[in-house]
């Protein structure tokens, strides 16, 4: 197609695009969706066509899985990462309130706030333990800005963060890891869901990322450690 020939030549520069082009891509820049509104919408859709998931929506395939491995996970907060019923704990995509069911009911009340792309995930959790959530004096909310700075003001003890890192596309793992380390402080475990493997060198990486190739996305002063269950991370002394 005459589209695709190159009259200048082989060795030709390539053509600077000329404003109008320039001005149509920025419009469609402005319109493209984030990898993370593109995950919600496809989320959405599959659920009103009532479609199952893992761990989203008000009917997941395997309950009774889902809930064992929830509780496996609050285990293993407690046992291995330090987990007490005293401790702020903050949960970094929340979706359906799976794995919160038995944080809340380990934590003391007002000790949980859980953060999500958008309220619809959390909303179905609510109404399936809508009471629960009002016994422990839960919060819940989208994450924004400002939902992120009034965590963060709240000096949480704990964030976790459960199947998650493997939705988090690479344009978007920067931005779901800074978002986390803004909320800690000197005193904030943070632990990411992220199976382990042993890699070809004989080091512990991890099912999702390398704990390797999330670094350079972290601050300098965040410390993250691929632990037998999942990516560890802590402010640096």
């Amino acid at each position: 197609m005459l589209a695709n020939v190159n009259f200048e030549g082989p060795g030709a520069a390539p053509m600077t695009p000329s404003p109008l082009r320039k001005a149509v891509q920025k419009v469609r820049g402005l319109f493209r969706k984030s990898p993370e509104q593109a995950y919600v919408d496809a989320i959405l859709r599959k659920i009103e066509r009532g479609g199952g998931h893992s761990t989203l929506g008000p009917n997941i395939r395997d309950e009774e899985y889902t809930r064992g491995k929830a509780v496996e996970w609050l285990r293993r907060l407690v046992e291995d990462a330090g987990l007490k019923p005293e401790h702020f704990c903050v949960e970094y995509g929340c979706g359906s309130l799976w794995a919160a069911e038995p944080v809340l009911g380990y934590l003391q009340p007002g000790k949980y706030y859980g953060l999500d792309l958008t309220d619809q995930f959390y909303e179905f959790g609510r109404q399936r333990i809508g009471d629960l959530l009002a016994e422990k004096q839960a919060r819940l909310a989208v994450i924004t800005p400002e939902s992120l700075r009034e965590v963060a003001a709240l000096r949480p003890d704990f964030i976790f963060s459960r199947k998650v890192l493997a939705h988090v596309k690479d344009d978007a793992l920067p931005r779901y890891l800074t978002n986390i380390a803004s909320l800690m402080n000197e005193k904030t475990v943070t632990v990411i869901d992220n199976h382990p493997l042993i890699g070809a060198d004989g080091q512990m990486t991890g099912r999702e990322y390398d704990v390797r190739d999330l670094r350079p996305h972290l601050p300098a002063n965040v410390d993250a450690q691929q632990a037998e269950f999942a990516i560890v991370m802590r402010l640096k002394h």
